[in-house]
């Protein structure tokens, strides 16, 4: 990957390069690798931009490579917005051989403390400390997020900085009230332990709210593939818990979500980590906060919400 991303990099750089003139566009043009980002720029700066979102509808990102056409939009956006270092590394490569004065970059974990990565199950000790990408699924560090792009547009459009901040005030006392739903949540919840057929997305819920994830797989990697002994584990959890369904990561063929229900006779549900949207979902207007909505009515009735 890395090899390849070179190469598109200095043709890169030769083209911006070579570029006479620049386009002027009516509105700030902005670029965000993740599904969050995009749907705080849409809260807060609604019309007054142009976003896109340059992750491919439907297209799961952990193992995603941006075009050569990709990067020259991004390298001509006012505003790039990616989310981490760990989710995103051909970032830097990006910005130190071609980045222009005008192009701000936001790293939207600024502020945010990242945790270390726990895969639901013990590890063998690694040489170096592999962090949490996922810090959008707490409410709190949406917030943060909020914030810092607030900030990043009104450095890009001062002339709207009133409307900027109003939206922005707005949508952060909406994630204030999504976050009293999740404290909600576990506080009347009787069970507090879920399996998730999917890759370890829910970090961040599991460490604040003591929520326990038990999932098969190692690791974020989508073509990985867990182990017979991690799913026999799995089927003895079943055999001894109240558990009545098995959640499954979205943007993934629910394969190993669907053989545990099928053996375990129990239904499966869409646990939705929000890092993109499917076609159906981005036309139907889903937001951050309507995904999340949706996953606490799915936990109320895993953790038998009273």
């Amino acid at each position: 990957m890395f090899k390849r991303l070179t190469i598109l990099f200095l043709v890169l750089g030769l083209l911006t390069a070579c570029q006479s003139a620049v386009q002027v566009e009516d509105k700030p043009q902005i670029m965000v690798s993740l599904f969050p980002q995009y749907d705080i720029i849409r809260q807060i700066a609604q019309d007054k931009v142009d976003v896109e979102l340059f992750l491919p509808v439907g297209s799961e990102p952990h193992n995603y490579e941006p075009s050569a056409s990709t990067l020259m939009k991004i390298m001509e956006a006012d505003l790039f917005i990616y989310s981490s270092d760990e989710l995103e590394p051909w970032v830097n490569q990006l910005v130190e051989g071609n980045a222009s004065d005008d192009l701000i970059v936001l790293d939207a974990s600024n502020g945010i403390t990242l945790l270390e990565a726990d895969h639901g199950h013990e590890e063998e000790e690694e040489e170096e400390v592999e962090l949490d990408p996922h810090y959008w699924l707490d409410p709190l560090n949406m917030i943060i997020m909020s914030e810092s792009i607030l900030n990043a547009l009104i450095e890009i459009d001062p002339e709207n900085e009133g409307f900027y901040r109003d939206n922005a005030k707005s949508y952060i006392s909406s994630l204030n009230e999504l976050d009293a739903k999740w404290l909600d949540l576990f506080e009347h919840a009787r069970l507090n332990q879920i399996i998730y057929g999917g890759h370890f997305a829910f970090g961040y819920l599991s460490n604040r709210f003591g929520l326990d994830i038990l999932s098969p797989y190692s690791g974020y990697a989508p073509d990985a593939e867990p182990s017979a002994q991690a799913l026999a584990g799995l089927m003895d959890v079943l055999a001894e818990k109240e558990i009545n369904v098995i959640f499954y990561e979205e943007l993934i063929d629910p394969r190993v979500a669907r053989i545990i229900a099928e053996q375990a006779k129990v239904k499966i549900e869409v646990l939705h980590g929000a890092h993109n949207l499917n076609s159906e979902e981005m036309q139907a207007g889903w937001t951050y906060i309507s995904i999340m909505e949706d996953n606490i009515a799915k936990l109320k009735e895993a953790l038998r919400y009273e």
